[in-house]
């Protein structure tokens, strides 16, 4: 007599185990704890219900980021089409390091328009620049997160890099150049 499996595959428990707290941190940068712990849940139920074709894909990593972002970008807040990474300026290393009013107002400022100019990014640069930047992680963790190589990775966020150096004006100077 054979019985179904009635939880999910081990293979589903090992990759969760791998990659749950990325896919938090990613989602925290865009949602609210509640709603950031909701769409990993959800990102990973529907892994499990189409676990066999994840499986089947070319890399299941990256079979299950691309899940993992259209629940995020599904439940985000978006202004003029791209989502809202504004919160996430408000937990900056750098304005947890300014120590004066007038440097945590310039900083926080900065920080809303480096987040505006990330949301306005492709999707996979996006990502990058996401959990590289915002999230802390070093680029052998993104390129496991997101099932990309390394070079992928690196030249992703090279790109990124370019992007944003283009799109955001430096900040003004104080008093006359020389």
């Amino acid at each position: 007599m054979a019985t179904a499996h009635s939880g999910p595959p081990l293979e589903h428990g090992a990759l969760r185990l791998t990659v749950q707290d990325g896919y938090l941190a990613y989602a925290g940068a865009f949602l609210a704890s509640d709603a950031r712990d909701a769409a990993v849940e959800d990102a990973f139920a529907i892994l499990w219900l189409s676990f066999d074709e994840a499986l089947a894909s070319p890399d299941i990593r990256r079979y299950a980021w691309d899940l993992l972002r259209a629940m995020v970008k599904a439940r985000a807040d978006y202004r003029d089409e791209r989502p809202v990474l504004g919160e996430a300026a408000f937990d900056t290393l750098a304005l947890r390091q300014e120590t004066c009013v007038e440097g945590q107002a310039a900083q926080l400022a900065e920080s809303l328009e480096l987040c505006a100019a990330i949301s306005r990014l492709p999707d996979t640069q996006l990502d990058v620049m996401v959990l590289r930047h915002m999230c802390g992680y070093p680029p052998e963790e993104v390129s496991d997160l997101l099932g990309l190589s390394l070079a992928t990775v690196r030249s992703t966020e090279r790109h990124a890099r370019r992007f944003l150096a283009e799109t955001i004006e430096p900040p003004a100077t104080e008093g006359p150049t020389p």
